[in-house]
């Protein structure tokens, strides 16, 4: 907590880092895994909105959702929400791929799409109700 009894501002981020990490891994899109596929996806931008406090013992639901990557880009964006569904913050990451010579791409690698149109089905899943297989 922070002086004024609230959640400290920045553990925001660490909440959306594990519900991006929590939606990506699902699909075996890991740190990790990307590593292995000769890239990296470091976050190049974050943009929080604060829109009312979370307390110290209150339980919050945290979203992330990617949207469709028309180039070699990532962009997620959150939701922080009380129990009652109040929205306490909202967010956004942006992500770039860099291979293996630090060279940032312009275009998203056919092993990294394909990754991302998974989490794109299983978002439409949830948006159509239902849970798809993954």
């Amino acid at each position: 907590c922070n002086p004024y009894g609230v959640v400290w501002h920045g553990h925001y981020v660490l909440y959306l880092e594990h519900a991006r990490e929590a939606l990506t891994g699902r699909f075996g899109f890991t740190a990790a895994r990307a590593l292995e596929m000769g890239y990296r996806v470091p976050v190049t931008r974050m943009e929080l909105r604060y829109r009312a406090p979370a307390r110290p013992d209150q339980t919050i639901r945290v979203t992330a959702r990617l949207r469709d990557p028309s180039v070699a880009r990532l962009v997620m964006d959150y939701e922080i929400r009380s129990e009652s569904g109040e929205l306490l913050v909202s967010g956004e990451t942006e992500q770039v791929v860099i291979n293996r010579e630090d060279e940032l791409l312009l275009t998203l690698p056919s092993g990294l799409r394909s990754l991302c149109a998974s989490i794109l089905e299983f978002q439409q899943g949830l948006d159509a109700g239902r849970e798809p297989e993954s």
